[in-house]
């Protein structure tokens, strides 16, 4: 008997295997989503459907997970346990009082007498004891299910906390060095938060209302007041993101300081915004509330009640990482990616299911295509427009944009747009489609041409996206018609709205807004995926809009005598324009492209072996060869598969580079410090780096 056992599997093969079967099963999955004797999937309700059933099955879609917080008691756990002890150097100071004892058997009367003496004689150990100690009764008593009491008790500990941080007379006596001001901030950040999980929970955090909390001596009102961007905007409702725990992005990016990181949902108002109709469904952002209580006054008469006042701000960390409180300057807590992954919870976005349906057909969810921004546009903002791929949509981009968006140099000069759009039909039509989008939209914001920023376009575009994105700076002349005729455009009949939108398709100047052009895993020389079998089931099943279809062959029929070749006119699905031997494909190598545009490429490189035997370098979908571009500025290889090339830290950490590299081209920031690299093994070969790319990058630094 003869006994083998078979080594593994190398993981760049299996990779490889897995990257092109599933684009096997892409085409699989598309059929069985049509229903029998019908070419499309149904409707928007059928796709929702369709992806609430994915998502039960899919692991690492992006999402947030609930999390109980204060995990109510049951009864017997009431009556036997009582509230955790608090630090023993609080406990230190109620032995001193002879309070240890009563604390235990009444906590209510210690908290009183504490804040007697807190009246009489601030200090900074009661002051800190006194918010302590409230802060643990308002944890016990919300899991208790005393709402009133706990907010009474966390009002108690938010003011005491406050007035540890900033009130003048203990000025003096502060320690930043002391473990209690680290505690303080902790008291402040959790005894607000109890207060805001309330008030979020019934509706009562709503800008421009002041409301009331707390009762007896600690009653006090708050007003809400947005800062910044987003001030004149209206909410539909505000989360704790503690309340949720994040999956599906890699990195989570919280700073820490004073304040409570939020959830803001944005309400689309009925206000003339060029902007709103640029936000995706229920935009969700960050904003970290913190609360500034104001000097107690009188109300009144100088004899009458006195109630405290403050104020409850809502900061945008993207735009404002610190705040002036009583002439300091303190950091906020924030959380910019909860905010992110709550926005994308919805299967229909995070699954992928869309992204099929609508590659199969281009019908499908058209309302949702087009550019889209997730903050208000700012005329001095660099947009940075990145263009998805082949059976894909924006969610792709969200690791990227996660990890570039915490940067701060980055985050205050670009602004990140993504366009989305049907990516089973022909490059051609939508990179036609994308210049009326990006046109319409510079109309639409800055009206005027006062906006020097949207002069200076960055566009990062993954797979097919890289072909749509390049189109935007190709300057068309007679190439692509002469693959349809050699006769002059103008002798074309027919209708008059088809002809304008023949002609946008196949005669084009670049964009002047465009200055750079970053392509990732792009098929520039087509791709093998194109090959017979996939072009037969794609032209099987994929469905274009027929006024684009029956348009242009309508218009191939009434012009025989003119058309010498009409395949590219019937082409009617975005593999077949992939394809290496497509006429489109080579008639994009030899064009020319504006002269002031810069060119970066990633690449996306698994050896693999062939039938035969020999190496073929590639991602698995795009050889390196194909990938590869001449006119580059810089052009590295990532070590990835291509359906996450982009996603890969080397890609990311490129497209940072090259940002950084344009805003000090633009004379926006001084020259950055150059990114480090884990291993000189991930760094790319200096014999395929261009010699100026050596010379400004991490890669090969002076």
């Amino acid at each position: 008997m003869n006994c083998c056992v078979k080594s593994p599997e190398p993981r760049v093969n299996r990779l490889v295997r897995r990257s092109k079967s599933k684009y096997c099963l892409t085409l699989l999955a598309a059929i069985c989503l049509l229903p029998s004797g019908c070419r499309i999937i149904g409707s928007e309700a059928g796709v929702r459907r369709a992806a609430r059933i994915a998502s039960i099955a899919s692991r690492d879609n992006i999402h947030v997970k609930p999390v109980r917080q204060n995990r109510e008691l049951g009864f017997l756990t009431q009556v036997f346990v009582n509230a955790p002890e608090p630090s023993e150097r609080t406990m230190q100071l109620l032995r001193r009082y002879n309070l240890a004892e009563r604390y235990a058997n009444d906590p209510e009367y210690v908290v009183r007498w504490m804040k007697d003496i807190c009246t009489n004689a601030l200090t900074m150990e009661e002051v800190h004891a006194l918010a302590e100690i409230a802060l643990i009764q308002g944890d016990w008593a919300a899991r208790n299910r005393r709402t009133k009491q706990a907010t009474e008790y966390y009002a108690t500990a938010l003011v005491h906390a406050y007035q540890f941080l900033f009130d003048s007379k203990l000025d003096l006596h502060r320690n930043a060095y002391d473990p209690q001001f680290r505690s303080i901030c902790d008291v402040y950040n959790e005894s607000l938060e109890g207060i805001l999980r309330v008030a979020c929970s019934s509706g009562q955090v709503q800008q421009g209302l002041a409301h009331t909390i707390g009762e007896g001596d600690m009653e006090f009102s708050f007003t809400v007041e947005v800062q910044g961007r987003w001030k004149h905007y209206q909410f539909e409702r505000f989360e704790l993101t503690s309340n949720y725990e994040m999956k599906g992005i890699e990195n989570l990016y919280h700073t820490y300081g004073l304040g409570v990181p939020l959830i803001a949902v944005h309400q689309a108002d009925e206000m003339d915004r060029p902007t709103e109709k640029y936000y995706p469904p229920s935009l969700a952002l960050p904003l970290t509330a913190f609360c500034e209580v104001l000097p107690m006054e009188p109300e009144g008469a100088s004899t009458g009640p006195k109630r405290r006042q403050a104020i409850l701000k809502l900061y945008d960390p993207l735009e404002q990482t610190n705040a002036q409180v009583a002439g300091r300057t303190i950091p906020l807590e924030s959380d910019v990616t909860t905010p992110l992954a709550y926005q994308l919870n919805d299967p229909l976005l995070n699954t992928g299911v869309l992204a099929t349906a609508a590659m199969v057909d281009a019908t499908i969810a058209k309302d949702l295509y087009g550019l889209y921004m997730l903050e208000p546009f700012d005329p001095n903002k660099i947009p940075v427009v990145m263009v998805h791929g082949l059976w894909s949509s924006p969610m792709t981009w969200m690791e990227m944009f996660n990890d570039l968006r915490a940067n701060r140099d980055l985050r205050a000069n670009y602004q990140f747009w993504f366009y989305a759009y049907p990516t089973g039909q022909p490059i051609w039509n939508s990179a036609r489609q994308m210049r009326y989008d990006l046109a319409e939209a510079r109309k639409d914001l800055d009206p005027n041409g006062d906006s020097n920023s949207l002069n200076k376009i960055v566009l990062v575009g993954h797979s097919m996206g890289g072909l749509v994105s390049r189109l935007q700076t190709t300057r068309s002349e007679d190439k692509f018609w002469n693959i349809v005729s050699d006769e002059d455009f103008e002798k074309m009949t027919g209708d008059p709205d088809s002809l304008r939108v023949l002609q946008d398709t196949f005669f084009f100047e670049p964009d002047p807004s465009v200055k750079r052009i970053i392509t990732i895993a792009a098929p520039l020389r087509g791709s093998s995926l194109a090959n017979n079998a996939t072009k037969w089931v794609s032209q099987k099943i994929f469905r274009l809009p027929e006024t684009i279809t029956n348009d242009f062959q309508n218009l191939a029929k009434e012009n025989e005598h003119i058309i010498k070749d009409a395949r590219i006119l019937t082409v009617t699905t975005s593999i077949d324009s992939l394809s290496p031997d497509s006429p489109f494909i080579r008639s994009m190598l030899e064009a020319r492209t504006a002269e002031d545009v810069k060119f970066h490429s990633v690449v996306g490189r698994l050896p693999r072996k062939s039938v035969l035997g020999s190496k073929v370098e590639g991602d698995g979908v795009v050889t390196v060869a194909s990938a590869h571009a001449d006119d580059v500025e810089s052009e590295i290889d990532v070590p990835e598969e291509h359906q996450k090339v982009h996603q890969h830290p080397l890609s990311i950490l490129e497209v940072r580079r090259i940002l950084l590299e344009h805003l000090v081209e633009h004379d926006r920031i001084s020259e950055p410090r150059p990114p480090l690299f884990p291993t000189a093994a991930q760094q790319p070969k200096a014999s395929t780096i261009p010699g100026s790319f050596v010379k400004q990058t991490a890669f090969g630094g002076e």
